[in-house]
């Protein structure tokens, strides 16, 4: 038996990083039949079944793993966005970082193509949230030696809505890095991102990065059960105000009493925030108790 770590998924092959060697492996049957995969970012253990091949015969217990990126063990997601082509909609940074708090995972925010849009204000919002938001452009180095501080040293998944620049910026970060970058579709105001499978990279500033195929639509993924009943303490920027509502049960949505609305009202809450959760909120009511 040997141990690594699943640095590529593709085509049924986990690629596994073992020392200094690199082996291409099966999963085990029994994975599907307990109805789970096996993800980049898992620490494994292999069995060895030819020269550089072998199968994944037991994953490691993870810290923490996502449906979408499908990532395991990571310390951060890293949230490209952008307020050029395309745009992105507040939602989807904030739906992210709703389900990456839910599984105790940090979360940067990062808008790119600042030398097209300005994306201070949208930045602005994040950090007033509490989380790490940077100002970027893959094209003019602005923001980079920021976000490789906030990379080094940690396992962070680059993910965001196609076109948004995720290989760009990595490629910026890291000179001949040879990620494929998509042309953006001006006709249709989105990108068609040339990154099909999800797989881990080693930065020489001693990090490690994840880049995942980019989305352009909010699944259903991940909007489970527990997040329903976790949902406002996924949003940092409400917990000081949790427990001072008049009515135990609130949920934030239009109480009399609501110290969570009072606190959008201040502007202590950016509107945007709150829309996010409302958003969420709907979509959660679908979820039924018995569904887990």
């Amino acid at each position: 038996m040997s141990r690594g770590r699943i640095c590529r998924a593709l085509s049924g092959f986990y690629y596994v990083e073992a020392g200094e060697r690199l082996l291409a492996c099966r999963a085990r049957g029994k994975f599907r039949q307990e109805g789970r995969s096996p993800l980049v970012g898992d620490w494994v253990e292999i069995r060895e079944t030819g020269p550089d091949t072998g199968m994944v015969w037991e994953i490691e217990p993870r810290r923490t793993a996502f449906d979408r990126p499908a990532v395991a063990n990571v310390d951060q997601l890293v949230v490209v966005a952008s307020r050029a082509v395309p745009v992105t909609d507040p939602f989807l940074i904030d739906r992210v970082s709703a389900i990456a708090a839910l599984k105790g995972c940090g979360v940067v925010v990062c808008v790119n193509k600042c030398d097209l849009a300005p994306g201070e204000d949208l930045a602005d919002i994040y950090r007033r949230a509490g989380f790490a938001a940077v100002c970027a452009s893959a094209e003019t180095g602005e923001g980079l030696e920021e976000l490789t501080e906030l990379l080094r040293g940690k396992l962070s998944a680059f993910t965001g809505n196609s076109g948004v620049g995720k290989s760009s910026l990595l490629n910026a970060i890291e000179p001949g890095f040879s990620l494929k970058v998509a042309q953006i579709s001006e006709k249709l105001g989105r990108g068609r991102h040339t990154t099909r499978h999800v797989e881990l990279y080693h930065l020489g500033c001693g990090a490690q990065v994840i880049d995942t195929p980019g989305f352009s639509s909010f699944d259903a993924q991940e909007l489970d059960l527990e997040l329903k009943e976790r949902l406002p303490e996924c949003f940092p920027e409400f917990r000081p105000h949790l427990g001072r509502c008049r009515f135990v049960n609130c949920g934030h949505t239009r109480e009399k009493g609501c110290a969570v609305l009072a606190a959008v009202r201040a502007g202590e809450i950016p509107p945007s925030r709150h829309r996010s959760y409302l958003r969420l909120y709907r979509e959660l009511q679908s979820v039924k108790s018995w569904e887990r």
